[in-house]
């Protein structure tokens, strides 16, 4: 070891003094967010007394301790790194490690020879890998999925919400944190191991700065072929990684947060369907049969898609001291003019865009990147849907949204989509708030309020906000009025959060109803919510019923993908209850009830809806209410599937 600097400067001073709160911030918030525990601790304290040290003592360690630590320092960080959100030797096996690893690798290759100083590489790579780590912690914490690559096309609308949400840690979040911290420190340590020594003694000073240039394009041949071996379809089938996109956080927790990552970057770009032509889809489409009779008084159309409207009691019974949602019940136990049951949703916690987008086009994400968004990635132009087909049959339409314009792009996509007039949070008036958001109840005094101003038949698709996470903070505007109640298990203050806001949205949709029902003007509306709410919120039920929330069965899964829906009219419809259907067919199950007339690729999915009734980017539901992959196909089954690709392709890409 190299002379050891016991002089304590101030600077030293100040920075030991600044890991110290920097542990015993982490230490806290632990404890306050999760519980106390004596191993965090112990731990905790260890990390930050070598910590500490290492700020106030100056040295670097001999060569060979230095290169050895250095050498495991991108094992360890990978540990550290992949530990925030599983537990590696459980989930992953030794193939997916060394993929991993070899990414590590390579990044620290490439800053080595950047920054010519080893220690700087180790310090930059253990950093960069941490804060990637620790942004995905939060992101699966805040939607239930990782970081995915298109999310990147999302930032604008993330920046917006993210002081919406609640950002708690557990005790292994601190120690893991705190090992990286420590590990910083350590390699700060090690010795600089130049690559420009090697050419001290040459005469031209710039050979050093080209040899290095060299190693770094040198390094693209290997990164080449390991991108390249990612991006083979076949991988899955020879090594122990997964593509079967059950769920991203379930192919991040087997295959490792950067193989996942750059596996999924070759799906920014929808391949073709198998077999597909434009001449094949034009065909299909003209062999669907449509009626083209309109009816002469066309009904209002009022769609509200509610901000994470859902009843967790179907991922396992439990009590609660009031009812939360008793008038939706009501309507989904059988009331007149009114078509009900479970709806099947593509995301969970968060992704709202894709809800909507299913809805207005009848596509569905089970044959796009799973996690990615619609909106963002594939609308660019004018775009069939709901909305422009209404306003070929004379309908002024209206999309509506009481939050940030630019959110999921939507101020640029309405209009794609068909939408006469788009109105944002500033288009809204005597806007109530309930904790930080429009309250239902001032959102469909709005919609009302178009709706008298319009002559003309109107469609109104209306996004919620009220009901949107995070679910822990205290409002003076807000108090809680349902607990859960469990005989097991406590319940915590995100559920009762949560049950609290349903019963508020509850009663909103109840007064609309009954104001519409007095109206002589024929209308309909579609209410239905777009998702279920995060993981740390339904936790209780499952600890309640024994179930394991970090591993599903597909059945389970499934459970989380369900939202109650109800198509209601003020004027005499066929009733229906406990219908089963996944958001790509609710429009076309609308246009139906409606008596309107049915597009071809409509026409087409209501038939696909009889036979499948349920896709979604889980899988399938089939009409024995069996839960199955996509990937489980009978020939029939297959047939069916392939042609809705086509469709769906065509509409997107080739229409």
């Amino acid at each position: 070891m190299k002379k050891l600097h016991t002089r304590i400067t101030p600077a030293r001073i100040v920075s030991a003094v600044f890991c110290f709160l920097i542990f015993a911030g982490l230490e806290a918030a632990a404890i306050y967010f999760d519980e106390f525990s004596w191993i965090s601790l112990g731990v905790m304290s260890l990390l930050c007394l070598l910590s500490v040290t290492l700020c106030l003592f100056r040295f670097r360690l001999p060569w060979p301790i230095g290169l050895l630590i250095g050498l495991a320092a991108p094992t360890v960080s990978f540990y550290l790194m992949e530990s925030l959100t599983h537990i590696v030797w459980d989930t992953m096996e030794l193939d997916a490690i060394v993929l991993n690893l070899i990414f590590y690798y390579l990044l620290l290759l490439f800053l080595y020879f950047l920054t010519d100083r080893f220690h700087l590489a180790l310090i930059i790579q253990i950093i960069f890998v941490m804060f990637c780590g620790v942004a995905n912690y939060f992101v699966i914490l805040f939607r239930s999925t990782p970081i995915l690559p298109w999310d990147f096309l999302s930032l604008g609308t993330a920046m917006s919400v993210a002081n919406n949400y609640t950002f708690s840690i557990d005790n292994l979040f601190a120690m893991l944190v705190g090992g990286a911290i420590f590990l910083v420190l350590l390699c700060s340590r090690v010795p600089s191991f130049r690559f420009s020594e090697l050419f001290k003694k040459a005469k031209r000073k710039w050979l050093s700065f080209a040899a290095r240039i060299a190693m770094i394009l040198l390094l693209c041949i290997p990164t080449t072929m390991y991108i390249n071996v990612l991006f083979q379809p076949d991988l899955a089938e020879k090594t122990s990684l997964d593509n079967t996109l059950f769920t991203p956080k379930y192919m991040y927790k087997t295959n490792g947060f950067y193989v996942a990552f750059l596996m999924d970057l070759r799906l920014l770009q929808v391949d073709e369907p198998e077999g597909y032509s434009v001449q094949k889809a034009e065909t299909l489409l003209a062999e669907q049969e449509t009626d083209s009779t309109v009816p002469e008084v066309l009904p209002n159309i009022i769609v509200i898609m509610n901000e994470a409207f859902s009843d967790p009691s179907v991922l396992g019974e439990f009590d609660t001291n009031v009812d939360y949602m008793p008038n939706v019940s009501a309507l989904l136990d059988g009331a007149e003019n009114t078509v009900s049951g479970s709806l099947y949703s593509s995301v969970l916690g968060g992704n709202t865009a894709n809800s909507e987008y299913e809805f207005l086009t009848g596509h569905t994400m089970a044959f796009l990147p799973n996690g990615s968004v619609a909106y963002q990635q594939y609308i660019h132009g004018e775009t069939p849907s709901v909305a422009s087909q209404l306003r070929e049959l004379g309908y002024e339409t209206y999309g509506m949204h009481p939050y940030n314009a630019s959110g999921w792009n939507r101020n640029k996509v309405y209009p794609w989509l068909g939408f006469d007039s788009s109105l944002f949070y500033n288009d809204f008036k005597d806007k109530v708030k309930l904790r930080k958001y429009v309250d239902d109840q001032s959102d469909y005094a709005n919609i009302l309020r178009m709706l008298n101003e319009t002559e003309e038949p109107v469609f109104i698709f209306n996004v919620t906000m009220q009901n949107h996470s995070g679910y822990g903070d205290k409002y003076e505007n807000f108090r809680p009025e349902v607990q859960a109640q469990f005989k097991n298990t406590k319940s915590n203050t995100y559920l009762n959060n949560y049950l609290s806001l349903m019963k508020v949205s509850d009663q909103a949709i109840a007064n609309l109803l009954n104001t519409l029902e007095d109206d002589d003007r024929p209308t309909l509306v579609v209410f239905f919510g777009d998702h279920q709410p995060n993981d740390y919120v339904v936790k209780p039920i499952y600890k309640e019923h024994g179930l394991d929330i970090e591993n599903q069965t597909l059945e389970q899964q499934q459970k989380r993908q369900i939202v109650p829906f109800f198509i209601w009219a003020n004027y005499d419809i066929e009733e229906q209850t406990d219908v089963s259907i996944s958001i790509n067919y609710l429009s076309s199950l609308l246009f139906d009830v409606a008596d309107l007339p049915m597009s071809q690729y409509q026409s087409f999915l209501y038939q696909l809806y009889q036979q499948i009734p349920v896709i979604n980017a889980v899988g399938y539901i089939d009409t024995e209410d069996t839960c199955k992959y996509l990937s489980d196909t009978d020939e029939a089954t297959e047939e069916l599937m392939n042609q809705y690709q086509m469709l769906q392709y065509y509409q997107m890409f080739d229409q």
